[in-house]
């Protein structure tokens, strides 16, 4: 991420937490297996690999979070208020008026801000179940 000037923010760290749960799931597979009979070590390696996919797509997933907020010049959480405060302004209150493409981006402002403090306030550890995940999934995609 540096590489290409991304910086660390609040929402892509939901992600790389995502990301840590993954790899966590995998490595405990992987020592509960070890004295195990080849057999079933070879039936854990389909989980191994599942986890480790997810692994894989929510670091892709906080890569692609940091270069959005590079592009758009603010991060999701830390400038999500003040962004809002502007689209106020710029649109005297009435954020119908707001484009499309910002009406996105509060929306996943507000997501991950939800997100964030959920995941720091309740220590969440299953990432597949928040309603917010699935919210943030379903804009990314019609996006």
């Amino acid at each position: 991420m540096a590489e290409n000037g991304y910086q660390k923010s609040k929402a892509v760290d939901v992600y790389l937490d995502k990301a840590m749960h993954y790899h966590r799931l995998a490595q405990k597979i992987v020592a509960n297996t070890q004295d195990k009979e080849p057999v079933v070590r070879l039936k854990m390696e389909k989980f191994i690999k599942k986890y480790d996919d997810a692994r894989v797509e929510a670091v892709w997933d906080a890569i692609n979070v940091a270069k959005l907020e590079k592009c758009q010049g603010w991060k999701f959480i830390e400038d999500g208020d003040e962004f809002i405060l502007q689209l106020q302004i710029k649109y005297q209150g009435n954020m119908k008026q707001a484009t499309e493409f910002e009406q996105k981006q509060v929306e996943l402002s507000t997501l991950y801000e939800q997100a964030y403090k959920e995941i720091r306030q309740n220590n969440q550890r299953c990432f597949c179940k928040g309603n917010w995940f699935t919210q943030i999934i379903r804009i990314f995609k019609r996006w």
